[in-house]
């Protein structure tokens, strides 16, 4: 059996130095505050005492389940209720040490508490606040608790998702939620480095339905110019053909022919030159109008020899191809092992733990160095830090302040 690869840290991280508190929970906030971890933000994750982030209850109900430790690995656990005026005051402390702040509660939430951006910015001005949210911070729907199936049906993901004749489809992944996240990341990179010209703080704003329409892309600027209702198309590609998914005898196969160069290759290497020169499939616009009759025709061929097969004929020939994995087979792939996409770290209580690492290589290093927190994990450290005594964390204990 291959060695399990071990995370390795290289540097610090680019963000070493940068102090985030991390209110948030589910899954777009977390994401957004663990891409910073990765890349050597110190993440201090504030929970309800008893109870933590509500991911820790999904999966087999352990408080560190695959699903909560995805997203928190690299931060530091600290439980506190800062409604009480104990925790108030300690919430007050941290934030004025702290360079971000990223919450995914509703946008009334926090400026309720007195503790939205107005009030945490003469705190600290060089605060950068973070809020993630379904809606966005204010309009009609600003109220209303968002959740990523829920975006992706508004955003007009749904929409353009799943075969033609089928009903909208979601798409398999928290595409919202994950994408909310990576926008979320962006746009704090982007306040710190305006901190540096202006030396004060400032709010970032993203939304799950924000986000779903900014990923729509195409779909939207074709309706943007001509208001026609794009319909689902399945994996066929809007624009090209055959750019999409096709069957083989025993599975499927991506195929990218996406220009006229790519396609004369394809047809060679499926040994139907006489395709290149057929009115019906001689140019992109002829075979996006002859598209059924062209899908029939190449599966015909394809369904004579496996996927494997086809993907060394198409390989050779210049034509991007690929499988549709499996995930099994996915993390058994050659390019995926030598690219380490899956790292281990050892911890005391779980053992070796795997992660999927942040898609990003740096010198200074990007990468996983610690496994989720237990629920309240480093609260003596924090509370330390801040200046608490041990007599003094043991009666905000007490009063179940943390």
């Amino acid at each position: 059996m291959a060695e399990q690869p071990q995370a390795q840290a290289n540097g610090a991280g680019p963000l070493h130095g940068v102090k985030v508190i991390d209110l948030t929970e589910h899954m777009a906030g977390p994401f957004c505050t663990m891409i910073l971890a990765d890349m050597g933000a110190e993440v201090f994750k504030v929970e309800r005492p008893g109870k933590g982030d509500s991911s820790r209850a999904m999966g087999d109900g352990s408080p560190r389940n695959p699903y909560f430790r995805y997203i928190n690995r690299n931060k530091k656990g600290l439980t506190l209720d800062y409604k009480k005026p104990e925790g108030r005051e300690i919430f007050l402390k941290l934030v004025r040490q702290m360079d971000v702040l990223v919450e995914n509660y509703r946008p009334t939430v926090m400026p309720r508490a007195a503790l939205g951006y107005e009030e945490l910015s003469r705190v600290n001005p060089r605060l950068i606040y973070a809020q993630l949210s379904g809606f966005g911070f204010d309009g009609p729907y600003a109220g209303q608790g968002g959740f990523d199936l829920i975006a992706q049906g508004m955003g007009g993901i749904m929409h353009v998702t799943g075969e033609p004749d089928g009903p909208p489809t979601s798409v398999g992944l928290p595409i919202c939620d994950l994408g909310t996240g990576m926008w979320g990341t962006s746009g704090i990179l982007a306040a710190l480095f305006d901190r540096t010209r202006t030396g004060k703080g400032q709010r970032v704003e993203c939304s799950l339905l924000e986000t779903a329409i900014g990923f729509s892309s195409w779909t939207s600027a074709g309706w943007l110019a001509d208001h026609k209702e794009p319909v689902r198309q399945g994996s066929r590609h809007r624009q090209n053909a055959p750019y999409q998914r096709l069957s083989t005898q025993d599975g499927y196969i991506m195929v990218g022919a996406a220009n006229q160069n790519i396609w004369t290759r394809f047809a060679r290497a499926l040994d139907h030159p006489q395709w290149i020169e057929d009115p019906r499939f001689n140019s992109s616009r002829n075979r996006m109008a002859n598209r059924q009759a062209l899908e029939q025709e190449i599966e015909a061929v394809l369904a004579t020899a496996d996927t494997a097969r086809w993907i060394a004929v198409l390989n050779e020939a210049g034509v991007p191809c690929g499988p549709v994995n499996g995930y099994n087979q996915l993390f058994n792939d050659p390019q995926v092992l030598h690219r380490q996409m899956v790292v281990y770290v050892p911890d005391e209580e779980l053992g070796e733990v795997p992660h999927i690492r942040t898609p990003v290589r740096m010198p200074s290093g990007v990468a996983v160095r610690n496994a989720a927190p237990r629920l309240g994990q480093h609260n003596e450290e924090v509370l330390g830090w801040l200046g608490y005594s041990r007599a003094e964390i043991d009666e905000l204990h007490d009063k179940q302040v943390i």
